[in-house]
């Protein structure tokens, strides 16, 4: 890998941009840090942007675009579902999906009905796939115009991201009036300590330098109200299955668990191991007076 520490740039808190932080952990020469006003984790300094754009965009280093990684078959009974809920709240239109990968999410949107665009960082080996538009580069480059889409969905993206902040406002920008946003996140909470010991059996899930921000239900949904939306609700992915039969049938039960939890706290309080939820664009003057929403639900 090449060098990343000696282009670390310190930034404030992403969440409430607060400088004062203190050290959680150090971890493979990055620092961990938590913020002394509202506890959000997140790695503090950080690699330069020009320099995590290059991670990225290696594909022989970047694990993410593996084709080892969640493989099409094990994937697709979860995008199936994400797709059924997103209609729940919109049945057809324009979707962007930010970190499209290879493109498999957008085959199935396309299917049922959605005109279908992506963004990822390809290196120059997008996907071809008939009747869908791919940018290849940051969403902030791509230029699409005020209020292009219906929905957008951003899966497994935020926590890489150098500035979450300008890309949730990028989203807001290009969003409809009313548009919807279907996000997933790894819940932080499940990352260290007793839970991640208790789900995982190791002592942490950190992973600098691709993980830089580390969300929580509650920081999470600050981020999703300061940005210009409003909570609709959670909701539970089903977990992506694996070619071990003992793996899948420990996750399905887990899942199972939590989907009755869910239930029956009316989707209020279950172990939330990823964060997925839908929110929806506000206008201005909701922004400022309307609270975080409190309701949920699961799939």
């Amino acid at each position: 890998m090449e060098p990343l520490i000696d282009t670390n740039v310190t930034v404030p808190c992403p969440i409430c941009s607060a400088v004062s932080d203190s050290t959680l952990m150090l971890f493979n020469g990055f620092r961990i840090a938590r913020c002394l006003q509202c506890d959000f984790i997140f790695l503090n300094p950080r690699p330069a942007e020009d320099k995590l754009l290059s991670l990225y965009a290696n594909h022989r280093q970047n694990p993410y675009f593996s084709d080892d990684y969640e493989p099409v078959e094990y994937e697709l009974p979860v995008l199936s579902k994400i797709i059924r809920q997103i209609e729940t709240y919109i049945p057809s239109g324009h979707l962007l999906e930010i970190g499209c990968g290879r493109g498999d999410f957008l085959k199935l949107a396309q299917a049922r009905g959605f005109s279908a665009t992506g963004c990822d960082i390809f290196g120059g080996n997008q996907p071809a796939c008939p009747g869908i538009s791919f940018f290849d580069g940051r969403l902030k480059d791509a230029g699409f115009a005020p209020d292009s889409f219906d929905v957008v969905v951003i899966r497994n993206v935020l926590e890489h991201l150098f500035d979450p902040n300008a890309e949730i406002r990028e989203i807001r920008r290009i969003l409809k009036p009313n548009g919807y946003v279907y996000l997933k996140v790894p819940n932080v909470e499940f990352e260290h300590g007793f839970n991640c010991r208790l789900v995982f059996g190791k002592e942490h899930a950190f992973e600098p330098p691709y993980h830089l921000n580390y969300f929580s239900p509650a920081s999470l949904q600050e981020f999703i109200r300061k940005s210009g939306f409003g909570f609709l609700s959670w909701y539970l992915e089903q977990p992506t299955l694996t070619p071990k039969w003992t793996s899948n049938l420990i996750r399905q039960t887990g899942y199972r668990l939590f989907q009755t939890l869910s239930l029956l706290t009316a989707g209020r309080s279950f172990p939330k191991i990823l964060l997925s939820c839908v929110v929806q664009k506000t206008n201005p003057a909701a922004t400022s007076t309307q609270p975080a929403a409190a309701s949920s639900t699961s799939g």
